[in-house]
């Protein structure tokens, strides 16, 4: 195993939460690893498996982040030679005008070829309530895409659980060519405490020694104040950046600042914030 794709894998199974996802990953790199030590042995390539993925999962769960990196692990495994993510959504392939989104979509798919599609809120593109919706031509573009750059081509599609089967059951070649689902769960309270605590490593913040219990307390809140719209590590950032905000408030009544007092939140940082949050 090379040390780029050793790195990849790390950085997966440094995300928080995610067990199922990194098994997936885990179990798919080993299959292709394999197959690729088969080929290079003059045993064959073997059943073909495919590449394009499904990532189900509600928003904030790290589906995106997930992308970025497996383009990496395919680029590492010769599988694709670019290793970029190629991200695009609805508004980014479908235009008003008949006739003009595969046009778009086909733009949009050339930066893709010898990388990683990847559509965010696949489902959108099909609008069954509506029969002049444009969307359909964005498909029909991206099948002939799937056939005609097979092999230079791998798409991921994203969205929440339901809409990203019903969106692959509407339409039979979606079905035949994306079969790998993979679930991304929602994020536990622990989980959310591990994500602040990781954007407080990355953006130099330290928490103080009493407030490690109150965040831990305050991230269970989140889940609770946000209900059904509750959005994962978005929300846990914006928990984060109004920490960030309380304590330069607190500071800005200070004269002179150490370098450690600009780094530290403490525990009435996230006390302010937690009752204010929404």
């Amino acid at each position: 195993m090379s040390e780029a794709l050793q790195k990849s894998i790390q950085d997966i199974n440094k995300l928080p939460g995610l067990k199922k996802v990194k098994e997936e990953v885990k179990n798919l790199v080993a299959y292709l690893q394999s197959t690729k030590e088969r080929k290079e042995q003059g045993l064959g390539e073997g059943p073909a498996l495919t590449l394009h993925l499904i990532f189900s999962g509600n928003p904030g769960t790290g589906k995106t982040t997930v992308a970025r990196i497996l383009a990496e692990i395919y680029r590492d495994l010769g599988l694709i030679q670019g290793g970029k993510l190629i991200e695009v959504t609805r508004s980014d392939l479908v235009v008003a005008e008949k006739g003009k989104t595969a046009e778009r979509a086909a733009e949009k798919f050339n930066q893709a070829i010898d990388n990683v599609l990847f559509i965010d809120e696949a489902y959108t593109l099909i609008n069954k309530k509506d029969p002049n919706d444009n969307g359909q031509e964005a498909i029909d573009e991206l099948l002939k895409y799937m056939e005609d750059y097979r092999d230079r081509l791998i798409v991921i599609v994203a969205g929440y659980e339901k809409n990203m089967h019903d969106f692959v059951a509407a339409n039979a070649g979606l079905a035949s060519r994306f079969k790998r689902n993979i679930i991304f769960e929602n994020y536990n309270d622990l989980e959310l405490y591990q994500i602040f605590y990781k954007m407080c490593r990355e953006n130099n913040y330290m928490i103080a020694n009493d407030a490690s219990g109150t965040i831990q307390n305050a991230c269970k809140k989140v889940i609770e104040i946000t209900g059904e719209r509750y959005s994962n590590a978005r929300d846990v950032r914006r928990f984060f950046e109004g920490c960030v905000q309380t304590q330069s408030v607190r500071l800005s009544q200070m004269k002179t600042k150490t370098k450690l007092e600009l780094m530290m939140i403490k525990k009435e940082d996230v006390e302010t914030t937690i009752n204010n949050f929404s």
